[in-house]
């Protein structure tokens, strides 16, 4: 160790610390439905964060904060600006977390293409996450995702992967809570009596595996399984336990702001009350569910009210009512819906095997240059039969500024052109290949390092001095360059490893070089 590493050791150690007591300070703050403090906290944490991918998993965690407490479209940006910087660092887990809270807000504002397309992308990295403990969180969340959007059998499936994943109490609790919720949801839109029977028991027991006093107390669980298992428990008929269970959690919901869960627990005192007393004073209570629901476009669990509302309302002998709300709950049917979510699920999966052709493909779907798969075959077949290979990688100085400043899709386009002018330097017979982000790789055959440093020079200068379509003109790009020979099929990963460390040397030495090792 240098002795740069002693002295910087001390200040590591005291960072890191006190990251670590912000992040259990706003995960206390969270337990305790403290959303908005807990969001505080996240985001200080963030900002002593000891590197780029401990502060993008905050800044996602800050976000669920937010979005806790309805301020959606803070929640929506941050996702934004961590999915960006995610996706170019390769940080799969925060991307597909900040993908999620992306989907739920074109869920919310009704653009359900690009919630499919960014369901898909997220579906495609949860299928490439190994099954360890520190990825539940993400799984969690992305089963959470899909049940908001009504893909209850994918969120079932997510939820017992996340179950499986838990290594500690509140995690387990969480879950559970989250599936008492999604078994719910799925039993409302059964048709079969003996399925929609067997579901609503599997949510109880998730309710109550939740509310296990030996488990842990997080709010925002606790108040989720109670609402939920007070409905559920209306639904069969234990109305006393129902509406025991709905006043808890409309008193924690009342305290903490848990709107969804409020709606609810309303739900459930209403339909207990009704079934075990007759008295048609609930009206008051259901109008009041119904109009907070609809205020949070939630009322996917108002099925079983809105049939009881008919029953009041005839009771009552407003029939003209009666026949209003019934006209209302036709537009609600459950094939509509069924098939609707069936071809939206259909579409995200075909959204994931595209990904899935796409990554086993040899060709770059951005560029249409070979990727890195090809050249892992490519590469030594040339040097087999073509020595001496200079094989070099280039990589584009300051081109984050362009994603950042004007977006990923000027991005792709600076890329597109990049690789056209790789490709009009390379003599027949040469190969480009898109490695991925802003790096390319140059192979030339049958090249001596002098010819190859002629030939790269070029490729620097048509890079520095080009302007970009669609750039402003004062934002230049310039590339790092490194280079390595070799020859001989058994060469090919030392080939490749040298030029690495020569693109490293020419960014160490102030970039916009060219380094040969």
């Amino acid at each position: 160790m240098s002795a740069h590493d002693h002295t910087s050791l001390p200040w590591r150690t005291e960072a890191t610390n006190a990251v670590t007591t912000l992040e259990q300070r706003a995960i206390e703050a969270r337990q305790a439905g403290e959303f908005e403090n807990a969001a505080t906290l996240f985001a200080a944490a963030a900002d002593q964060a000891d590197g780029p991918q401990q502060h993008l998993n905050l800044l996602i965690r800050q976000a669920c904060c937010l979005q806790a407490v309805e301020r959606f479209d803070d929640a929506a940006g941050l996702a934004r600006i961590v999915a960006q910087e995610a996706r170019a660092e390769q940080f799969l887990p925060e991307l597909a977390d900040a993908l999620g809270l992306i989907v739920d807000e074109h869920t919310r504002s009704g653009h359900l293409a690009e919630a499919t397309h960014a369901l898909s992308e997220a579906a495609y990295i949860l299928d490439h996450l190994p099954n360890e403990p520190q990825h539940y969180q993400v799984v969690h969340n992305m089963a959470a995702t899909c049940a908001h959007c009504g893909f209850i059998e994918a969120a079932l499936e997510l939820f017992d992967r996340a179950m499986r994943l838990a290594d500690n109490d509140a995690d387990r609790q969480f879950a559970y809570a989250s599936m008492s919720s999604a078994y719910h949801y799925a039993a409302q839109r059964e048709p079969d009596p003996m399925q929609q029977h067997r579901l609503l028991h599997d949510g109880l027991y998730a309710a109550t595996a939740a509310l296990d006093p030996e488990g842990a107390t997080e709010v925002m669980a606790m108040g989720e399984a109670l609402a939920h298992r007070s409905m559920m428990l209306a639904q069969i008929g234990h109305y006393h336990a129902a509406i025991d269970d709905a006043q808890r959690a409309m008193a924690m919901a009342t305290e903490h702001g848990l709107r969804e869960e409020r709606v609810v627990a309303m739900a459930g005192e209403a339909l207990a009350l009704w079934g075990s007393s007759r008295d048609t004073s609930v009206r008051g209570l259901i109008a009041d569910a119904v109009a907070l629901a609809t205020e949070l476009h939630a009322t996917d669990y108002l099925g079983p009210l809105l049939e009881v509302e008919v029953e009041v309302l005839w009771a009552m002998e407003l029939y003209d009512e009666a026949r209003q709300a019934m006209q209302r709950n036709l537009e609600r049917t459950q094939r509509a819906l069924y098939r609707e979510r069936a071809a939206r699920w259909e579409h995200v999966r075909l959204g994931v095997e595209h990904r899935r052709v796409e990554a086993i493909s040899e060709s770059d779907p951005l560029t249409g240059l070979p990727n890195r798969r090809h050249l892992a075959h490519l590469l030594p077949e040339v040097l087999d039969d073509h020595a001496p290979v200079v094989v070099g990688i280039i990589d584009l100085d300051g081109f984050k500024r362009v994603n950042d400043e004007f977006g990923y899709l000027q991005g792709d386009s600076v890329l597109q052109e990049v690789a056209g002018v790789l490709e009009r330097v390379c003599r027949r017979g040469d190969a480009v290949v898109r490695l991925g982000g802003d790096e390319f790789v140059m192979v030339l055959r049958e090249t001596s390092p002098g010819d190859a440093k002629l030939v790269f020079e070029r490729v620097r200068q048509l890079i520095a001095h080009r302007m970009w379509h669609g750039v402003p003109s004062e934002v230049r790009l310039t590339a790092s360059v490194g280079l390595s020979v070799g020859s001989g099929s058994f060469d090919s990963s030392r080939v490749l490893a040298d030029a690495a460390a020569a693109l490293q040397s020419a960014k160490r030495s102030g970039r916009d070089r060219i380094c040969m090792r």
